[in-house]
């Protein structure tokens, strides 16, 4: 009974701190609002992971132009803390932006370090850059699964 409890715990705790990001990362009145696309849509987090890349495929509204933004200020972040991205590409309307998979791994884990062996949760993450002087924002939601044996 008592493992149920802990687990309860956990729960509870990780939607929390899901609520406060919701709560305190709203996009800016002054932000542009940007369509952000973060694939793959769900994340295994383990040692070696499954592949190299997060990729991140981002548009804009009329009259902002993707090959107007400045690459190197594309980040990702997660609960105030960020990883930028390192490889840039534009398809179509659309900018794609690659991030170490890692790094994002890495971005996440400190809200894993109390998880029970086997956890899945949705995940907000925000993308952030800079388009003719302008900043733009985004969001999109992924499924974090943990496991641990």
């Amino acid at each position: 009974m008592g493992k149920y409890k802990v687990l309860t715990a956990l729960a509870l705790t990780f939607s929390l701190i899901i609520w406060i990001q919701l709560v305190t990362t709203q996009v800016g009145a002054n932000s542009i609002q940007a369509y952000v696309d973060i694939e793959p849509h769900v994340l295994l987090l383990k040692e070696g992971g499954c592949g190299r890349w997060i990729t991140v495929h981002i548009g804009l509204p009329e009259p902002y132009d993707v090959n107007n933004i400045d690459v190197s200020s594309v980040t990702l972040k997660f609960l105030g803390n960020e990883v930028s991205g390192e490889v840039y590409k534009i398809q179509g309307k659309k900018l794609m932006v690659k991030f170490d998979r890692a790094s994002v791994i890495g971005l996440l884990w400190p809200m894993i370090g109390h998880f029970s062996p086997r956890v899945k949760q949705d995940v907000r993450l925000i993308v952030t850059g800079i388009c003719d002087g302008d900043v733009f924002e985004g969001t999109d939601t992924i499924r974090v699964f943990y496991t641990h044996l």
